[in-house]
This record gives structure tokens, C-alpha cells and sequence, in this order.
């Protein structure tokens, strides 16, 4: 089974990216930054597709999408004990986006596929309320990210159920050290303390870029896939796109994560 996780630059049903996401030919995608899929795609998929939340509260023109050769079965709840995280929840709906997959000749898996916005959450909603347990240190906001960790607090999804959540966080331990913070680390740690594997850093060893900036540089791991241990158990191999496909041509300035296990 091969599964990818790409932030692929506001897409459309023309883009190139589409060409170079057939050639890999994954069976689920969790994919970030689309604006439209082709229908040649969508004749080889099942798919839930939403818009992502913007800054200002209105839908963005791109969205966050799964996509599975086989079935979307259904959805699943993501929740809280917190009354303000299930409002929070609500509103990003677009920006985690979450379902039951059932790939071909697979059992199902629970999905959410991620993206996390480079800016926190509108702090008039949460005034007043006690973040203390929830915000990183070094930080006085609360991100995406923070509220994905805690829907997976509360799921305690245990190591026999077969959970994908991955996507683009924005988030690179590399962001510390030129910052001087500790909370880009903490994002990815406190996630794997759940008991997730992070299939990429987990099977290089190492952190792995998948980041171009606008100054041409690439160092910075933005990009992440979680699962849990059943499928870590399966887990034959984890990497990145081409970057003489990706970068040189301009199809995303992030590099796709493609993870293969056994079936």
C-alpha cells in the first residue's frame, strides 16, 4: 500500500502536479493546497474534499482533500472534553479533513489529513479561556496543530487501530534552532508521546527537508506522516518526491512524503 502526503500549491485540474501524483500512483493521498482534480483522477479515486478555513474567517480558494483508490466509508468524529476545541474543530473542518478509508483489499483506516495555516487561531474566541495546558512554551497562541494533538488526546487511538494523519504543519524543529524556541520540536514530539510514528524522520534517522523557500533554500521539515503501530509494524519504506521533478519544475515548493507498506 502507498500512501503520499503532498501540500501541492493551489492545483488545478491542468497542473503538471497532477501528471507527477499519477506517476507515483499512491492508494490513499492526504493533500493539502488544491484548488480542482481532474476528472481522470477522480475516475481512479474516492475522495472528501474540502475548502480550508482563511485568516479572515471565509473560505480559501484551495482546499484540503484524502483521496483512496477504493472506498471512503464514512466519516468519524473528531472531538474534545473542551467545549472551545470542538468550536475550533468546527471551523477548521476544511483544514482537517477526516474519514474511514477502505483502500482495496485493505482494512479500513482512520485518516485526517492536515493543514495547519502559518498563522494561530483568532485569539478574540479564546479570551478568557485557560490555555495554559494546551499553548507551547515560548508561545502565547494557539495553531492548528495545537488542536489536531488534542483531538488525538482525546481519541487515545490504541496501538491495534490503524490510524494516517499526516500533512503539512508548517512546523520544522529546524524553526528552532534559528529562532531560539523549542515549540516546533515539542509539536511533533507531543503527538509521537501519543503514541504515533513519524514515518519519515522514524525510518531516515534524520530530519529530511521538504520546504523550498522563496530564497531557494531547503531545510526545513514542514512536512510530516503520523501512524500508529500497526501500520508502523508495515511500514517497508519512507521518503521524499524528486527534487529535480518538484523544485526544478516548479510543480509545489514542498516535496511529496511516500511511505510503502506491505499489504
Amino acid at each position: 500500500m502507498r500512501v503520499i502526503t503532498w501540500n501541492m500549491r493551489r492545483a488545478k485540474t491542468g497542473s503538471p502536479s497532477w501528471d507527477y501524483f499519477n506517476d507515483i500512483d499512491p492508494d490513499v493521498a492526504l493533500l493539502q493546497e488544491i484548488n480542482e482534480i481532474p476528472e481522470y483522477i477522480n475516475e481512479k479515486y474516492d475522495s472528501k474534499y474540502l475548502k480550508a478555513q482563511s485568516k479572515s474567517g471565509n473560505e480559501q480558494h484551495f482546499g484540503t482533500a484524502v483521496l483512496v483508490k477504493g472506498k471512503i466509508e464514512n466519516n468519524f468524529t473528531l472531538s474534545s472534553e473542551l467545549k472551545w476545541i470542538r468550536d475550533e474543530i468546527k471551523i477548521f473542518k476544511g483544514n482537517l479533513v477526516n474519514c474511514i478509508v477502505k483502500p482495496i483489499n485493505q482494512k479500513p483506516i482512520k485518516v485526517i489529513s492536515v493543514y495547519s495555516p502559518a498563522w494561530p487561531i483568532d485569539k478574540a474566541r479564546i479570551e478568557g479561556i485557560d490555555i495554559s495546558d494546551i499553548k507551547l512554551p515560548d508561545y502565547s497562541d494557539i495553531w492548528v496543530t495545537d488542536i489536531l494533538w488534542r483531538i488525538l488526546k482525546h481519541a487515545e487511538p490504541k496501538d491495534t487501530e490503524r490510524w494516517l494523519v499526516a500533512g503539512d504543519l508548517n512546523s520544522s524543529e529546524t524553526f528552532d534552532k534559528k529562532w531560539g524556541t523549542t515549540g516546533n520540536y515539542l509539536t511533533t514530539k507531543r503527538i509521537t508521546d501519543l503514541g504515533f510514528y513519524e514515518c519519515l524522520r522514524g525510518y531516515q534517522k534524520q530530519l529530511i527537508p521538504t520546504f523550498r523557500h522563496s530564497s531557494g533554500k531547503i531545510e526545513d521539515q514542514l512536512y510530516h506522516l503520523f501512524v500508529t503501530q500497526s501500520l508502523a509494524n508495515d511500514l517497508i519504506e519512507c521518503k521524499v518526491g524528486s527534487k529535480s521533478l518538484v523544485f526544478d519544475k516548479s510543480l509545489s515548493d514542498h516535496l511529496p512524503i511516500i511511505a510503502e507498506f506491505s499489504d
